[in-house]
């Protein structure tokens, strides 16, 4: 009897269990009533490339780049999406794919809509179909539930000039700088400075950085050394005039710091002021002047530069209170007449709580660098594009170097320095060989003053011109 009754329970179950699955032919669906814009990216473009040969003559080539790796930002309060770094040069923005993401799987929808039309013209958008993004678009995404929809403007950033071309300003002729016969120049405090001698002083001229025509004299007369021994401190001027070291914010007004044994005043970092003292020997001072501390040299000290001495200075972007350090120039040609390059010295400046405070060391000169440091009459040399420019004319002692032949650069701290290829000496150019400032700007733009002509030229590299988006944020 229990054999027959299990085969009949078995059979009910499963009747049951069917008609608990049959009960109903309606499922729950949720329709969300809101939706953004999560993701966009583009695919790969073409792009049409000038290239010069090494004859000077144009031409075009076209080819392809992969645009994924730009990113794109989705401004959710202000309904933008955009690339803060800019396609490069010649891409053709006008065929685009896109790649686009949504918040709840709300639908894309495009505006495509001609610049001459008022009416909209919506369409769904397709990741296989190519988008003019020559103007920015409208994108459109709407909610599941297709009750609402979210706006965004969409921009492909392209640029519209080649990151490493430069280009120099037509110069203004200025007299007084022609009047000068030897120079220095410095800028701050949105303003460039030239301390010039005049055959018994040093006087001071100055013109907004955004300027170069007009240009104003300070009434401060300084001695006739003045003009060699000035740098720039936390938006203060410092000179050495004679014995005593005086600061100014505006070259008219000026404070002295202290009496000291300074016998030349080389250059600052963000830090310490660096100078020789009255032995030639280097030294630093942390407290603007009023007292200096003894540095230490890994070499001889006659391998120090004595004439047209450069001091440069760039922060280590990897560590915090940190710099990297430069003095270049030239040793004396009466005493080394034999020497064919200028000497670098560089140094690591730690000013952390804790830091030991490293030697200057001196960059031995290989003989298979065939890119030395130019040994240059009136040699001047700038931090520019996370390296450093030098410019000078006639060569002396060894050198060979023609006079204002070429600008060079040097991208690998000190040790090879090329002649720049886009960086050039600017057409027109006429001046004293022993008479012109060599200086940049805070906008990054590069200005040379000559005596003589009176020449104001002012240029800048592209890239150093590009407005830079924050892409971190600190308290």
């Amino acid at each position: 009897m229990k054999r027959k009754f299990l085969p009949f329970l078995a059979l009910f179950s499963a009747i049951f269990l069917l008609a608990s699955c049959l009960g109903t032919d309606t499922e729950e669906t949720s329709l969300y009533e809101d939706t953004a814009m999560t993701a966009f990216s583009i695919g790969t473009l073409k792009r049409h490339v000038h290239t010069t040969s090494s004859t000077g003559k144009d031409s075009t080539y076209t080819t392809t780049l992969s645009c994924s790796s730009y990113v794109f930002y989705i401004d959710q309060a202000g309904r933008q999406i955009y690339n803060r770094d800019s396609l490069p040069v010649g891409v053709d923005a006008s065929r685009v794919l896109c790649t686009a993401s949504s918040k709840n799987s709300g639908s894309t929808v495009v505006n495509i809509r001609k610049a001459n039309k008022s009416a909209d013209s919506l369409v769904y958008y397709s990741s296989t179909d190519s988008l003019d993004f020559t103007t920015p678009l409208e994108w459109r995404v709407y909610n599941y539930a297709g009750t609402a929809y979210r706006s965004y403007t969409v921009h492909v950033n392209v640029h519209k000039e080649y990151a490493d071309s430069f280009k120099w300003n037509s110069p203004s002729t200025v007299s007084a700088i022609a009047a000068l016969k030897a120079m220095r120049a410095v800028s701050v405090n949105n303003s460039m400075f030239v301390f010039g001698y005049d055959g018994s002083n040093t006087v001071i001229y100055h013109t907004a950085i955004t300027d170069g025509k007009s240009w104003t004299k300070s009434a401060a007369i300084l001695g006739a050394d003045a003009y060699k021994n000035v740098c720039v401190k936390d938006g203060y001027i410092y000179v050495l005039d004679g014995t005593s070291i005086k600061k100014s914010t505006d070259a008219t007004s000026w404070s002295t710091v202290t009496a000291t044994d300074i016998h030349r005043l080389l250059g600052a970092s963000s830090a310490k002021l660096y100078a020789y003292n009255v032995a030639n020997a280097l030294a630093s001072s942390s407290d603007g002047g009023a007292t200096w501390t003894a540095e230490s040299i890994d070499d001889a000290a006659n391998l120090l530069p004595t004439d047209n001495v450069s001091f440069c200075s760039l922060p280590l972007i990897t560590n915090a209170n940190t710099n990297r350090l430069w003095l270049t120039g030239n040793r004396s040609l009466t005493d080394y007449p034999s020497d064919s390059t200028a000497v670098v010295w560089g140094k690591i400046e730690e000013n952390a709580p804790g830091s030991q405070n490293q030697p200057w060391a001196y960059y031995d000169i290989s003989p298979d660098n065939y890119y030395k440091a130019p040994r240059l009459q009136n040699l001047q040399v700038t931090a520019y594009n996370d390296g450093m420019i030098a410019f000078g004319s006639d060569g002396i002692g060894a050198s060979t170097l023609k006079s204002f032949a070429n600008i060079y650069t040097t991208q690998d701290g000190g040790i090879t320095w090329h002649p720049d290829s886009a960086i050039v000496v600017p057409k027109g150019f006429d001046c004293s060989k022993t008479s012109f400032a060599f200086a940049k700007d805070s906008n990054n733009f590069l200005w040379i003053m000559c005596g003589t002509s009176g020449q104001v030229w002012k240029g800048r590299l592209n890239k150093l011109g590009w407005k830079k988006e924050d892409t971190a944020f600190t308290e």
